[in-house]
């Protein structure tokens, strides 16, 4: 295959980049998945050499290549199979760990599993063939066709003559392709393409979440049902994310649910083609999952092609649905993947049958929260200039979004959130200098001058490595995002929450009740977060007539952990209201924006 054909036009290149890509585009992104995959059997004959394993995986490389001579296209099918590319890195690590270890427990198993790729490749040939492949409790695969069942432990043989296939068990046990005993791989047809349920391939363990066993008919009947139903409000509201998808989107592996019930998905750079889902309630529901994983798997496969940000950069960016910094490789994946959900909510907001102040909610919590990790991207100064175009198509899609109108109530009440989020991340992981907290804490308690305050403290990464869940304030305000739009109703023995407070517009109660519990205790980040959730409510103080609370007004929304070392330290020394007196917010005018 030449060069020339996994090369993107600029077109398509800056198709893909405004977050879609036309049919053209993913071709090329196929193609270089093809050769991707061919490269790595590749380098597992070339690792091979020299070991005990070396001739049956030579000689399935060899079936392989006489099948890609004889049988052209329908071969580069089965080797666009997304999950040999997992099993070729299983097998590199495995011979890794031989080469430095010297034990090779399971590896002529992992090693084998190419044969079942070689036996598949004879057939779309129509060759003759026999390969050894190895079995999972008495269960033999060919990709991208099925399974054979009751074959007993030990290896299988599996033979054609070009119009028949036979799978042979060790103990004698013979499974015909198409026969009894077989288990041919599920499809849906959806809407001019086929779309795999890989619920059979030994290597879809590869999503960090727990793979479904095989699915039973009524359950695959149930998922193909709401897979149909998903397209089709794919294509209806969706049409450009639905090009992409049918032109690239092969399988879709049914996940376990976690014990908490939520909704999880993934995609994964060694299965690029294919995306997992835990198995949804509804079609509405499928139909973002798959939006938002195939936009994961689309730059996956354009990263596999050219470099758009520096290697190994360190964790020190915002992802704002995260909790932990991220470096400029993950932070773009999250962007880009977003981006698409972003895209989901918008249209979603205008169809019949949705929830549509939940819709809009989302839209716009999306939108600002994407506005925040690109603006942080492009500063970074970590993408290559490749990548700097790339991120700045992108920003110019998430821009023209920007004049869409959202009712403003939900637009006022989504920032609030979106604010007490950014506020928690820089609290978790930002972190104060010693000498700015020293001229700081003097500035505001002796009025000497401040100096210079950096925009933003060191990021170290105090934070675990976790999507942002919402704990206390931040799930009152995250109510708005899930629909619950409804006014908070007064309960229990102190039915004033700041966070009901924020919801009522009370911003100066927030504020007097934040910095109650400041001056109790100065690192109740909780505390901190509502005070700056209050104070982004209220018009910015005029730095002419009162420089200390504009600087304090500023530092709140971008440096409130240098505020939190400030306070504390007066609080170390005793001081019974050590943030009401040091950050002098005794009163409160709401603004009208």
């Amino acid at each position: 295959m030449s060069n020339e054909r996994m090369l993107l036009s600029a077109e398509q290149f800056s198709g893909v980049a405004a977050g879609y890509g036309d049919a053209g585009a993913m071709a090329v992104l196929a193609a270089g998945q093809l050769a991707k995959r061919r490269t790595l059997i590749t380098m597992v004959v070339h690792a091979v050499r020299g070991t005990p394993f070396a001739a049956p995986v030579v000689a399935a490389a060899q079936l392989i290549a006489r099948a890609e001579a004889a049988g052209g296209p329908a071969v580069a099918e089965v080797l666009s199979h997304p999950h040999l590319d997992a099993w070729a890195n299983a097998a590199l690590h495995r011979l890794t760990d031989y080469a430095e270890t010297g034990d090779a427990p399971g590896v002529p198993e992992v090693l084998g599993h190419l044969a079942s790729y070689a036996g598949a490749a004879a057939i779309a040939a129509g060759l003759p063939f026999a390969v050894e492949v190895p079995t999972v409790d008495g269960v033999a695969g060919l990709p991208g066709l099925g399974t054979a069942h009751g074959l007993g432990a030990g290896w299988a043989r599996v033979d054609g003559d070009g119009s028949a296939v036979r799978v042979t068990g060790a103990g004698g046990t013979v499974v015909e392709l198409g026969g009894p005993g077989w288990q041919p791989r599920r499809t849906v047809a959806l809407g001019g393409f086929r779309l795999a349920i890989e619920d059979q391939d030994p290597y879809r363990h590869c999503y960090n979440w727990r793979p479904l066993p095989a699915l039973s008919e009524s359950r695959a009947g149930h998922l193909a049902k709401l897979l149909a139903d998903a397209w089709q409000l794919i294509e209806q509201d969706h049409p450009a994310h639905a090009v992409g998808l049918r032109h690239s989107l092969r399988s879709l592996v049914p996940l376990a649910t976690p014990d908490t019930g939520v909704m999880i998905s993934a995609a994964s750079r060694r299965a690029c083609g294919s995306i997992a889902v835990s198995i949804p309630d509804s079609a509405a529901d499928l139909a973002l999952l798959l939006i938002h994983e195939y936009m994961h798997a689309k730059l996956g496969a354009l990263l596999d092609l050219c470099e758009l940000h520096t290697p190994a950069g360190p964790a020190r960016l915002q992802a704002p649905w995260r909790l932990d910094p991220r470096p400029a490789g993950a932070l773009l994946q999250g962007i880009y993947a977003h981006t698409g959900v972003t895209d989901y909510w918008r249209r979603r907001r205008h169809s019949p049958d949705a929830d549509t102040r939940r819709a809009a909610a989302q839209f716009a919590y999306w939108r600002a929260m994407n506005r925040i990790a690109i603006e942080d991207l492009i500063n970074s100064g970590e993408m290559t200039p490749l990548g700097d175009h790339f991120a700045r198509v992108l920003r110019a899609t998430l821009e023209r979004w920007e004049t869409e109108d959202i009712p403003s109530d939900i637009v006022a009440r989504t920032q609030l959130f979106v604010t007490a989020q950014t506020v928690r991340w820089l609290l978790l992981n930002a972190h104060a200098d010693a000498l700015e907290t020293e001229r700081l804490f003097n500035s505001l308690r002796f009025g000497t001058p401040v100096g210079t305050i950096a925009e933003r403290g060191m990021i170290d990464g105090g934070a675990p490595a976790a999507p942002a869940d919402a704990p206390g304030l931040l799930a009152e305000l995250h109510r708005w995002l899930d629909g619950h739009t409804e006014p908070v109703r007064p309960s229990g023995p102190d039915p004033l929450t700041t966070g009901a407070m924020l919801l009522a517009d009370d911003a100066e109660g927030a504020q007097r009740a934040a910095l109650a519990r400041l001056d109790a205790d100065a690192r109740d980040d909780e505390a901190w977060i509502a005070l700056a959730v209050a104070r982004g409510l209220q018009a910015p103080p005029a730095t002419r007539s009162d420089p200390t609370e504009a600087l304090v007004h500023r530092l709140l929304l971008t440096r409130p952990e240098l505020l939190r070392e400030a306070v504390s330290k007066l609080q170390s020394t005793g001081h019974p209201r050590a943030a009401s007196e040091l950050l002098k917010l005794e009163s409160a005018q709401v603004g009208n924006g």
